[in-house]
């Protein structure tokens, strides 16, 4: 591609008053619906780990929550390779037998089966599908999955977990209706891994001539997970620093001793400003 990513964690681009201003105080760009109105449909949404431990379930949840006290109907969907805990962690209302491979052939014949009656349930309003083990039947794909999805007209945050380059996840970042979130840790190995990862989006799924700002890369909201107490914004700061203009934005979601326990989760259990920190995200990301 004609980007050149060699020096990007390296050495920072000369900061002018203006820019810096930028890195200081990110601005929330709202991304117009596909009606071409502002404000207009929801953007389905794709969480995925820049690493291990990046803390793509969590978000994925969180953003699900919030996207449904917005009054959409929302289902959060494992789109791992061979299952997560997505259902584990979120279902505090009521946990279904019925896998998102047994609701997508339920009616036989490769007919998807109701979505309502087959999904667990959060206390916040939202559905999940887990998925088992098994592969997609025949041609399915994630695609397949997000149509059915759609026609049951529900609005989809998917976990991909990690890594992205993933072949389950493969249609879903080829589709540009899909807003795609990277998750890390609040840790400096991390961050100087997503070089290799946007270098990977820039490389399959980029188009010749696209410049910083453009293209996959360009869409890609980069999330910090502070995973332990402190509140350290030192890698948050230095991804705006050297990715100001190459990404959609940098954001971070603060320590919360709830997500940290590791067990069920009650949105409404959350920290105000771990909520609030979901709601902006949602704000850039999903419209």
């Amino acid at each position: 591609m004609d980007q050149d990513w060699s020096r990007w964690l390296d050495e920072a681009p000369e900061l002018t008053p203006e820019r810096a201003e930028r890195v200081r105080t990110p601005v929330v760009r709202l991304r117009r619906g596909r009606g071409d109105e502002p404000g207009g449909a929801t953007r389905p949404i794709l969480v995925v780990g820049g690493c291990g431990g990046a803390g793509t379930t969590t978000t994925a949840l969180g953003l699900a929550g919030e996207l449904n006290v917005g009054g959409a109907a929302t289902v959060a969907v494992d789109a791992t390779s061979s299952g997560s805990d997505l259902a584990l962690r979120g279902a505090d209302e009521h946990l279904s037998p019925i896998s998102l491979q047994s609701w997508l052939y339920g009616r036989g014949d490769d007919e998807p089966a109701p979505l309502k009656e087959c999904l667990s349930r959060a206390t916040s309003g939202i559905g999940l599908l887990w998925r088992d083990a098994a592969p997609l039947r025949r041609r399915a794909t994630y695609l397949t999955v997000a149509r059915a999805i759609g026609d049951s007209g529900y609005v989809p945050v998917y976990d991909g977990g990690n890594p992205i380059a993933a072949r389950q996840l493969r249609p879903l970042l080829e589709d540009g209706d899909i807003a795609l979130v990277l998750a890390i840790p609040a840790r400096a190995d991390a961050a100087n891994r997503l070089r290799t990862t946007l270098e990977w989006l820039d490389d399959e799924f980029g188009a010749p001539g696209e410049g910083p700002g453009a293209g996959i890369v360009g869409d890609t909201t980069i999330v910090v997970s502070h995973q332990l107490p402190g509140g350290n914004a030192t890698v948050a700061d230095h991804l705006r620093e050297h990715l100001d203009g190459w990404v959609r934005d940098i954001r971070e979601i603060p320590y919360d001793p709830h997500l940290a326990r590791g067990e069920l989760v009650r949105h409404n259990a959350l920290a105000a400003e771990t909520r609030a920190a979901y709601r902006g995200l949602l704000a850039e990301v999903a419209s």
